[in-house]
């Protein structure tokens, strides 16, 4: 009698109904029994179903054990919180809205409450409701004159007020939330998307309950705020420090975020509700037709949950380099993990000229592009510049961090810093760039239409997340990725590219001087020398400095259309 054996790697259903038939026809009992079409087929069938769903079973188990190999968010949220690595739920969007009031009376004192709910009326979630923002910290102002102008920090999120939970509620000192909030994984900022009150006291967040065991923390009253393996929000407390009594009120105000899909363009947040701007002086609200509110640039940095395979390198690359700074890519990872930083990078006196200078040596120089420029995070300041065809724009230049941004980012890395180092933190160099255009046009599109999609295009693909500092701007690259239907944005399929015949680069200018290339250390630097390329002179590839970040100079592009 044969022995029958699973092959690992081929036990499918079908495989265990042939070799079950070939075992049954080497057995004495079976030999010559014809059961096709009995029941006895049907329980052959049953038994080999189960088989197949044995062996998948134990093989996704087998997979799921190891990070590399898994493919189950539970699985791969459970093993990176076991390399010591924070998976990260939706994060808001943020930015800046102005307020202007008129009508108002000088001395007294007006108040803006923490959690004002503000809408964009022509900005749309999946369910066709407005997308709403929030400020998230309390505003006191006091006018000298009849007009007041001021700006405030919003964050993407309807605001939910979660009540009537008791210290009893939580179960293993935990209490799960019953919606996806907003994560909000910068617990160091100041406009946190989570309040928590505990028989009416503020608690404060912190990333680690053990982090701040020190002689010096005397602040027993906190919790932690994670997004966990089933996808849930959760708040957390621990027994090394305080805990709520079973009788303790839990009262939370939260954002419920729409992530990514929460950020809005410029001139969007428009709508505030009846009772917005509170007279403390007077005890009377503000008419709301005495109030316009704007938001001036787009809001930014909101981000969905992050993907398995974003978890998978994020926590390999933490468990490499034992959660210290060592290379530029672990720089770059750990300074981006703050909700107010779109891009960030390192570099050393060696990636410049090398200078030999002693006190040089060991020296990392950082510099990060913000989620939006003010005076809370890099300060600017904008001048004008002309393109060689005559349009003109504004450029913003970037004058100096904010000295708490700037401590509050060493503050982040000094956690994973490498004693033998010098961190310093340097101003972004915001590299222009601007194009003319010459297109020929399909018979059935219209030029309008072309350049339209066309400019968008060219638009997405200098977005803040396909670009880098120290890039390698490849023009021929530009023009290739502008005529390809197939690279689209998750919103936009700029169908009528379709509708172009010809595209020439009639010319491009760039706001700063290209060096010729040279190992003086002068940047940015053509790639190629001028008397040894072949192609047109003004497409040389150009390579950028490790703190210059390429920007599209969007006013002064121009598109003509040729005969």
């Amino acid at each position: 009698m044969t022995t029958l054996v699973p092959d690992y790697l081929n036990v499918d259903f079908t495989t265990l109904i042939a070799r079950i038939k070939e075992q049954l026809a080497a057995s004495e009992i079976f030999q010559d029994f014809n059961y096709e079409g009995s029941n006895f087929a049907i329980l052959i069938e049953l038994l080999a179903y189960t088989g197949e769903m044995n062996t998948y079973l134990l093989n996704k188990i087998a997979k799921n054990v190891h990070i590399e190999t898994a493919d189950i968010y539970e699985a791969v949220n459970r093993n990176a919180r076991q390399m010591g690595y924070e998976p990260k739920g939706a994060v808001s969007a943020r930015g800046t809205v102005s307020v202007s009031v008129t009508g108002a009376t000088p001395g007294h004192q007006y108040l803006l409450n923490q959690f004002s709910q503000m809408e964009c009326p022509d900005e749309l979630d999946e369910d066709n409701n407005s997308i709403k923002y929030a400020n998230v910290t309390n505003y006191t102002i006091e006018p000298t004159g009849a007009t007041m102008d001021f700006n405030i920090e919003v964050k993407q999120g309807e605001v939910t007020a979660l009540s009537g939970y008791l210290g009893k509620d939580l179960i293993d000192n935990q209490l799960l939330l019953p919606s996806n909030y907003a994560y909000d994984n910068d617990i160091d900022d100041d406009y946190p998307s989570l309040e928590l009150l505990i028989d009416n006291l503020a608690w404060t967040r912190v990333a680690e309950f053990y982090d701040d065991l020190s002689a010096l923390k005397n602040d027993d009253d906190v919790y932690m705020f994670i997004y966990d393996k089933y996808e849930r929000a959760k708040i957390i407390f621990n027994s090394s420090r305080n805990i709520p009594s079973d009788d303790s009120t839990l009262d939370m105000t939260v954002l419920s975020t729409l992530g990514a899909e929460g950020n809005v363009a410029a001139g969007s947040i428009r709508g505030i509700p009846t009772q917005f701007i509170y007279n403390n002086t007077s005890d009377t609200w503000l008419p709301i037709d005495t109030i316009t509110i704007t938001n001036p640039l787009a809001t930014t940095g909101g981000q969905n949950r992050e993907t398995i395979d974003v978890i998978k390198s994020n926590a390999q690359a933490g468990l490499k380099s034992q959660f210290r700074n060592i290379t530029t890519s672990d720089y770059q990872t750990h300074m981006e993990l703050r909700t107010d930083v779109i891009q960030g990078n390192a570099w050393g006196e060696q990636d410049l000229t090398p200078s030999g200078a002693v006190q040089e040596f060991n020296k990392v120089y950082l510099s990060v592009i913000p989620d939006y420029w003010n005076a809370r995070t890099i300060n600017v300041t904008y001048e004008p510049w002309t393109t060689s065809w005559n349009t003109s724009g504004m450029i913003m230049v970037p004058s100096g961090y904010n000295n708490t941004y700037e401590t509050d980012l060493k503050a982040w890395v000094e956690d994973r810093k490498m004693i033998s180092t010098y961190e310093v933190f340097k101003s972004p160099g915001l590299v222009y760039f601007s194009f003319e255009f010459g297109v020929r046009k399909k018979r059935t599109y219209t030029f309008e239409d072309i350049s339209t999609d066309l400019k968008n295009k060219l638009i997405y693909y200098f977005r803040s997340a396909n670009q880098n500092f120290g890039s390698i701007i490849n023009f021929n690259d530009i023009l290739e990725y502008l005529l390809d239907t197939t690279e689209v944005s998750a919103d936009d399929t700029f169908t009528n590219i379709k509708g172009i015949r010809n595209l020439n680069l009639r010319d491009l200018e760039i706001n700063v001087t290209v060096y010729e290339y040279n190992t003086a250390g002068d940047v940015p630097y053509y790639m190629e020398l001028s008397t040894e390329y072949t192609g047109e002179n003004q497409l040389r590839r150009v390579q950028l400095g490790p703190r210059q970040y390429p920007i599209l100079h969007e006013q002064s592009i121009v598109i003509a259309e040729e005969n």
